[in-house]
């Protein structure tokens, strides 16, 4: 910039003469000082040339300037320049003399003018607001369009899985019963056929043979023959009666024929809910246990339920 003959130039604070100040470079420093005290900054941000040239000093020389990606008014410009020369971090210095066609002199402005370029700066700044709204809005809305899509492609790649429904999980619950009671008179038909075929005599009681006194010989086993204990005969797949199983289907329920009780597996196939109807706890029966990380409720966390209607 030129001022009263002169040229005047913007350094770092460093860049200025790091090794010691001579007297000339003393005079235009202080030179700078004055001009900056005295200078109609709004006569500054006026002139494009001199605000280009501002911003680029800012850019090149003052880490922490960032220009707004919306741009910036050339009063903001001014200002950052003031606010760097102030704090000490650059600083105006007067160059050699040289010839303009004017004196620099600049009159104050009017209080109209002052009102009228405040209208302008505040519409201006107005505009440069709607606009970054508008552009954020936009950035906005295309992010919430592209975590909608990912979401949808998310739900579709999941397997559906059948969970069973109440009642066919009662339907199940009342084969198993049935289940059940067939093997009751399937072991009571058996006991039955075994006690009819032992030899019961006429007064009820079973003839175990001559009983004589302890120490005595001869008994009427006493000549049987020695025997082994083997391997116990298979009665079929009615009488073996396992424990609820720890694994299943995702999203069934397994009804234990022995017991009765019901466990519905969850998505992994890990037991999630037991409903016990073969035994009290704590006063409750029917009774239900939750199953917690891999851990089945006890004591109080049991909780009662109310059966269905078979």
């Amino acid at each position: 910039m030129r001022y009263e003959s002169h040229r005047f130039l913007l350094y770092k604070r460093w860049d200025y003469a790091p090794h010691g100040r001579t007297k000339e470079q003393q005079e235009a420093l202080d030179a700078g000082q004055v001009l900056f005290k005295t200078a109609n900054f709004e006569h500054w941000a006026t002139q494009p040339e001199l605000v280009e040239r501002v911003q680029n000093f800012l850019v090149n020389s003052v880490p922490s300037y960032r220009p707004s990606p919306y741009g910036d008014s050339p009063r903001d410009v001014i200002n950052a320049l003031c606010w760097e020369v102030r704090n000490g971090a650059a600083v105006i210095v007067r160059a050699k003399p040289a010839y303009i066609p004017h004196d620099g002199f600049v009159p104050a402005l009017t209080e109209d003018d002052r009102y009228r370029r405040e209208l302008a700066d505040r519409a201006e700044r107005a505009a440069r607001y709607e606009a970054r709204s508008k552009a954020h809005e936009e950035d906005f809305e295309a992010y919430k369009q592209e975590m909608e899509r990912a979401e949808r492609a998310a739900r579709s790649l999941k397997p559906l899985r059948h969970i069973e429904t109440i009642a066919e999980a009662a339907a199940r619950n009342r084969a198993a019963w049935a289940a059940r009671d067939a093997l009751a008179a399937l072991a009571s038909t058996a006991a039955s056929a075994v006690a009819s075929s032992l030899p019961f005599m006429d007064d009820g009681a079973v003839d175990l043979g001559e009983v004589l006194d302890v120490g005595t010989v001869g008994t009427a086993l006493g000549d049987a023959a020695p025997f082994e204990y083997g391997n116990m005969p298979s009665f079929g797949d009615g009488f073996s009666l396992a424990k609820t199983p720890n694994r299943g289907d995702p999203g069934t329920w397994y009804t234990n024929p022995g017991s009765g009780q019901m466990r519905l597996y969850g998505d992994t196939g890990a037991p999630v809910v037991d409903l016990d109807f073969d035994h009290p706890h704590l006063g409750m029966r029917p009774h239900a246990h939750n199953w917690t990380g891999g851990r089945r409720d006890k004591n109080f966390d049991v909780v009662p339920f109310s059966p269905w209607n078979r």
